[in-house]
């Protein structure tokens, strides 16, 4: 038997799924030898990072082994490649907490449409990853577990709400990672830890078994990856409706990265100007070498702004009374043990009527859709993903102000929440560091269903500036 290609660390850990998935074909490697390897770097590096908040080791294993046995002709697209989950995700053998101290503990004893997805094309799912509290934070901290730490610079955060998933994607502990963006949830930890995030259309893929609107239909679930090939990959497995689901769209015909894609001379614009806040000149320089990078391409490069104003006051209406909904699910006794943010963005929500909420809604569609003729005259918008560099830790303060903590938040993704207000599909690319080691993602938004053309360009820049060999000090 040949050897398995090995990193400099002896393990498989940092190879791609697509690669993992060949060499488990070609029987150099097994779903077991694979799901071994991330477990073992899983401990050894996790306890530094706090990526990921529970493990389930011995059903992994025992999943590969299944694999295993399991004839070519019954093996799925994802056979053996082992994957975590966003704790918002629920799964039926581990806890679910959606990173908030009174959910500690809770057993759903159920798959979320996504995660079964992922599991039924063969995904070996091996734990849940970190997340702020309910996901209302661009850190990912809580009261549940510590602070997860950024792979490249352990000093700052890997951004959020799903850091945990970038973390532990970044670092090596598997190789996709299936996460939620419902401002920048997926593209802000993607851009923080240097690796790809996704946020599909609104619809493309599953909310259920909760087929309720999200946050307004503003949440969605996407894939977290360290290459182009596997977020579509992923994309690949997730996508589809469901009955009910309010936005559900038909399949895609075939696969979202076609080899053999039509080609054409794409309109690109780019914009360096955020709709308010600034762009730090350490983001502002990479971001300027990217634009470079894509003007080597063969497109058409134009600098241009669209309008993403007004947006802003309807999020964090829609944002309150969807918290406000929650918080009374919990148990009165257990209210206290929830942070005092969430408290107060819980009580602003009390305090708005339905007239309020629907206001907040209707204005949020008149401007997006202001906003999306912007793509009547390009394919693609390309900016800056985070407008700061990674967070330091401790960056959180608790306390209440929800919404002037909520409009720092703002600024720092001004080019990411719009677009899950107007339902586009973004993905984050990694884009160069700092000279403190720190990512420093770009952006790139398409039309509504337009996934198939975003990823294509995404992986004519990553031929171009290739980043998967790069590895993270920690992993």
């Amino acid at each position: 038997m040949a050897s398995p290609p090995r990193t400099p660390a002896g393990s498989p850990a940092f190879l791609s799924a697509a690669e993992l998935r060949d060499l488990i074909r070609n029987k150099e490697l097994s779903a077991l030898d694979v799901t071994e390897a991330v477990l073992d770097h899983l401990e050894a590096v996790n306890p530094q990072l706090n990526a990921v908040v529970a493990v389930r080791a011995e059903g992994a294993l025992a999943d590969a082994r299944a694999a295993d046995a399991l004839p070519p002709a019954e093996r799925g697209p994802l056979h053996g490649i082992p994957f975590t989950a966003k704790d918002a995700n629920e799964s039926a053998d581990l806890p679910t907490a959606y990173g908030s101290l009174p959910f500690a503990g809770y057993r759903p004893g159920f798959d979320s449409e996504a995660v079964a997805r992922l599991r039924r094309a063969g995904g070996i799912l091996v734990g849940t990853t970190a997340m702020p509290e309910f996901g209302l934070r661009i850190t990912t901290d809580n009261r549940v577990s510590p602070p997860t730490r950024n792979p490249w610079n352990t000093a700052h955060g890997p951004a959020g709400s799903s850091g945990g998933a970038a973390a532990a994607v970044a670092a090596g502990i598997g190789p996709l990672a299936l996460a939620a963006d419902g401002a920048g949830s997926v593209r802000a930890p993607a851009s923080a830890c240097g690796i790809v995030g996704l946020k599909p259309t609104r619809g493309r893929t599953p909310w259920a078994p909760a087929a309720q609107e999200q946050w307004a239909g503003y949440v969605v679930n996407g894939p977290m990856a360290r290459t182009v090939g596997d977020a579509a990959l992923m994309l690949d497995t997730m996508a589809g409706p469901v009955v009910g689901e309010p936005y559900g769209l038909p399949p895609h015909p075939g696969p979202f990265l076609a080899a053999d894609r039509p080609r054409r001379r794409l309109r690109v614009a780019y914009t360096r100007t955020p709709p308010h806040g600034t762009v730090v000149p350490e983001v502002r320089e990479v971001f300027e070498r990217a634009v470079a990078a894509f003007g080597e391409l063969d497109v058409e490069l134009t600098e241009d702004t669209p309008d993403l104003g007004g947006l802003l006051d309807p999020l964090l209406t829609v944002i309150a009374a969807n918290v406000a909904t929650m918080v009374r699910g919990v148990p009165p006794e257990h209210l206290a043990e929830l942070e005092p943010t969430t408290l107060d963005v819980a009580l602003r929500g009390e305090r708005l009527g339905a007239a309020d909420y629907c206001a907040a809604v209707a204005t949020a569609q008149t401007r997006a859709a202001g906003v999306i003729r912007f793509w009547t005259r390009y394919d693609v918008l390309l900016t800056p993903t985070l407008t700061v560099l990674p967070p330091p830790l401790g960056t959180t303060v608790e306390g209440p102000g929800f919404e002037e903590r909520w409009r720092e938040y703002a600024d720092w993704l001004a080019f990411t929440y719009p677009f899950n207000i107007t339902g586009q599909p973004a993905v984050s690319l990694p884009a160069g560091r700092t000279a403190d080691d720190l990512p420093v993602g770009v952006q790139l938004v398409g039309a509504p269903g337009a996934e198939a053309l975003l990823l294509g360009l995404a992986a004519d820049f990553e031929r171009a500036r290739p980043w998967a060999h790069e590895r993270p000090r920690t992993g």
